[in-house]
């Protein structure tokens, strides 16, 4: 039965965060930004190359258009620079959904005893972890994308190529 109640709240925890977080404007997502900076680890991708994210990223879904008003990232349109800038929006809100689904992991251990404590508590960051790793390996590679095909009017000097996270 615990078991039962475990996997009801994660599931709820899931996707009330998911929920939440979907409602939120792409001004509310930018005075978030902090978070989303560029880690000086993830420079060049090595991080990345590393754990092979590029062979396993693939297999998994994209939520994103699971809400009504969400946006499955397929249907963006990269190709445009408005396109990019609302990738790159998606993929800050995908972050912050998913550390905000770690956040309840400690209180799993009020809710269980021994082991099963600890099995809640690394599945909260298990499920998580990959998922906010894909987001910032993407965050990466879009913002190189930006750099590059920055539209004229924000080539002119004195005007930063460095996307906004």
């Amino acid at each position: 039965m615990i078991i039962l109640l475990n996997i009801f709240a994660w599931v709820s925890i899931h996707f009330f965060v998911s929920y939440k977080t979907s409602r939120l404007t792409p001004h509310q997502l930018q005075k978030l930004s902090a978070p989303f900076q560029p880690l000086q680890m993830e420079a060049g991708g090595g991080m990345y190359r590393f754990v092979r994210i590029q062979k396993w990223k693939k297999h998994i879904p994209d939520t994103g258009g699971w809400f009504r008003g969400g946006l499955n990232k397929n249907d963006i349109g990269l190709f445009s620079h408005q396109g990019r800038v609302t990738f790159l929006n998606e993929l800050n809100r995908a972050e912050l959904s998913h550390w905000l689904q770690m956040l309840p992991a400690p209180f799993f251990y009020i809710l269980n005893n021994g082991i099963v404590s600890w099995v809640m508590f690394i599945y909260g960051i298990l499920f998580n972890l990959p998922l906010i790793l894909v987001q910032r390996y993407n965050r990466m590679r879009i913002g190189q994308i930006m750099v590059q095909h920055a539209p004229p009017e924000e080539s002119r000097p004195g005007k930063t190529k460095t996307p906004h996270f």
